[in-house]
């Protein structure tokens, strides 16, 4: 019996130690062949990474928009007037620079290629449609001198029909010439060169067809306005008591007018 014994053990030690090894190696292959289990998360909302965002404030992007804009932003103790529409070419935008204390404000309008917020640094000065400004005086009588109003009709010069039951009255001086008119409380007057009369009193029958159906603002108490046929010096200014209301910049003498028609 023993022989056979001697013979046993070892083959048995030997089928014993082959098989805890084959174990081992498949249970190595299992753990190597394991994905690392990711830790649960509570169920939380996605949050996108902040993109790019602009300092500038979003340009308005219809007139209404830009003078609702403008309105905001002057900071003045004064009646803030705007007009409710600007002439601008096919295509173009309107924007503006603003500038606004207590007893005063100003307004540069202007057209560009593309939409640009108020005041922004790219507005360039090539692009003015017109500025409005407002200031206040000490008295009425100080705002009345800014205005400058005369009844032509007491003037004298040469009479000249422009429709509409209105007479203008035509003087010349130093190289210029007038066609000059009174409408209700305004002054207004067509100049050109005493070379070409026919020119201002083409200007000054198209202003007063213009002004049949349009009204200018109401002057407490006067309003002047000077259109120029070489579109040089177009200036429409009125008074509110001590306050003076004034349209300049604008190079189209219809233009000026029909920005002031359109002051609210």
């Amino acid at each position: 019996m023993k022989p056979i014994m001697q013979f046993v053990i070892p083959i048995f030690t030997i089928s014993l130690l082959s098989a805890c090894t084959t174990n081992s190696d498949v249970e190595k292959t299992n753990n190597n062949s394991k994905e690392p289990i990711s830790e649960v998360q509570p169920n939380t909302p996605q949050v996108e990474p902040p993109k790019n965002e602009s300092t500038q404030p979003m340009p308005a992007t219809t007139q209404a928009e830009v003078l609702d804009a403008i309105n905001t932003d002057l900071k003045t103790d004064l009646p803030k007037l705007l007009p409710s529409e600007v002439p601008l070419e096919q295509g173009k935008y309107l924007t503006a620079k603003t500038k606004s204390y207590a007893n005063s404000y100003e307004v540069i309008f202007y057209e560009s290629d593309e939409q640009i917020a108020l005041n922004h640094e790219t507005i360039q000065d090539g692009q003015i449609i017109a500025r409005l400004s407002a200031q206040k005086y000490e008295s009425v009588q100080e705002a009345s001198e800014q205005i400058a109003f005369e009844n032509f009709s007491e003037l004298g010069g040469q009479p000249i029909d422009l429709g509409y039951g209105i007479t203008g009255y035509q003087d010349a001086g130093a190289g210029s010439m007038w066609t000059s008119w009174n409408e209700g409380r305004w002054a207004i007057a067509a100049h050109t060169r005493t070379s070409e009369g026919e020119r201002g009193i083409k200007l000054a029958k198209e202003a007063t067809e213009f002004l049949e159906t349009h009204t200018l603002p109401i002057p407490k108490p006067n309003g002047s306005a000077h259109i120029d046929v070489y579109q040089s010096d177009n200036r429409i200014t009125w008074q509110k008591e001590n306050i003076v209301y004034m349209i300049d910049k604008v190079k189209d003498p219809m233009n000026a007018l029909k920005i002031a028609t359109s002051i609210e």
